[in-house]
């Protein structure tokens, strides 16, 4: 039979359990967004240096230079993204840090109460072992 408080305990031990479950499923969608949003960066990179190497003749080099401006304008937006992403990622590990710690805590809090309860319990039982061994001694003449 576990009291109010363990109940109470058990209770918040579950919903701190789904806050965890939601911060880790929280962290691989950043992780995936952020590995999505370097893999476009690299991408764009790649582009320009394909399309440099591609480059022959006047008419090559030319169009590259007018190219150029443009492709680099989607390597900063590709920057700011994986920047951002980066950002959200670390804000999402701050948060499963987190939850994990209140689940910690509630973890180790519920032991204590239960190991209370238990020695509670063990002092109960010698004392009415105790009260049933004195009520058996024949009485002193």
């Amino acid at each position: 039979m576990s009291s109010a408080r363990i109940r109470s305990l058990r209770a918040l031990i579950r919903v701190r359990k789904t806050e965890v479950d939601e911060a880790r499923a929280g962290m691989s969608r950043a992780l995936a967004a952020e590995s999505a949003a370097m893999a476009e960066l690299e991408r764009q990179l790649t582009q320009i240096e394909v399309e440099r190497d591609e480059a022959e003749g006047d008419a090559g080099r030319e169009s590259f230079r007018l190219w150029l401006p443009i492709a680099q304008e989607e390597v900063a937006r590709a920057e700011q993204v994986v920047r951002r992403t980066r950002a959200d990622s670390q804000r999402v590990r701050e948060e499963l840090i987190q939850a994990n710690a209140a689940f910690k805590a509630a973890q180790t809090l519920l032991e204590k109460r239960e190991e209370e309860e238990r020695v509670v319990r063990a002092r109960r039982e010698q004392a009415e072992l105790d009260d049933l061994a004195r009520r058996r001694r024949p009485p002193f003449l």
